[in-house]
């Protein structure tokens, strides 16, 4: 693979083109190209369809995560959801280690939470498993600490929040939307939060985090920024939520696109 091959793979990577070529070989990228595309649809409907276990941990705002630190709370998040998508897929952990040329210890270890690995290997596992890397991206960013851009873009902003979302949602292995009742949500507000669709008010976000066994202090400040960013930009956040339509329309140098 060469050319614009190898410059797709470290953009999606996020990493630079000698690394990405460092860490995959021609093979490994068709191998995984491969495997996404018979994996995405089952796993799609599997998680539409399947009974969702780790109940326990959507209904408990906190659970064993109480005294932890935010980047310890978030390596476990990132833990769930990782395995989250590897019970989706399907695939063993001998046959996920194989394919990301890991051994099955460490990929295990990855799985339980013992190990935090560096961006490449969270998103080579993610796309072994059919998910999308990217939702998993702000936890792992957590997880390891990164301080954010004291202001950025309203679509930044919006985005790493949307995707702190997800990847809660990932790491309390998808429940049904319906079930956001227990916290006061409606299935509405959960799902157009989840979607993107709406930057909902912070006592909405607050309740859907903890709903999602999250702490909302996490991420109150990614709301914070979209908050900040918005009126920058705009008006007043709007009482009850703001609706991507009302979003500005992206600056030069802001980088992040639609939602």
């Amino acid at each position: 693979m060469a050319g614009s091959g190898w410059e797709t793979v470290a953009a999606a990577a996020g990493v630079s083109v000698s690394t990405a070529r460092g860490w995959w070989g021609e093979r490994k990228v068709k191998r995984l190209l491969a495997r996404r595309a018979r994996q995405q649809c089952l796993c799609l409907s599997r998680r539409g369809s399947t009974q969702r276990p780790a109940e326990a941990a959507v209904s408990s705002p906190a659970g064993g995560d109480e005294g932890c630190t935010p980047s310890g709370r978030a390596s476990r998040k990132l833990a769930s959801a990782l395995s989250h998508m590897q019970r989706s897929s399907g695939m063993t952990i001998h046959d996920a280690a194989q394919q990301a040329d890991l051994s099955p210890s460490y990929v295990s270890r990855i799985l339980a939470g013992d190990r935090v690995p560096n961006w490449p290997v969270v998103h080579m596992l993610a796309t072994i498993f059919g998910g999308r890397a990217q939702e998993l991206r702000t936890l792992w960013e957590s997880a390891q600490g990164v301080s954010y851009p004291a202001r950025q873009g309203v679509h930044s902003a919006a985005q790493r929040l949307q995707d702190a979302l997800r990847g809660l949602y990932l790491a309390a292995s998808c429940p049904e939307l319906t079930r956001a009742r227990d916290r006061g949500l409606t299935t509405q507000a959960a799902g157009e939060a989840l979607r993107g669709e709406v930057v909902p008010d912070w006592p909405t976000t607050s309740a859907l985090i903890t709903w999602l066994g999250g702490h909302p202090a996490d991420v109150r400040p990614l709301w914070e920024d979209v908050h900040y960013a918005f009126l920058a930009s705009h008006d007043v956040f709007p009482c009850g939520g703001l609706p991507r339509s009302r979003l500005p329309e992206p600056e030069a140098g802001d980088g992040s696109g639609a939602l």
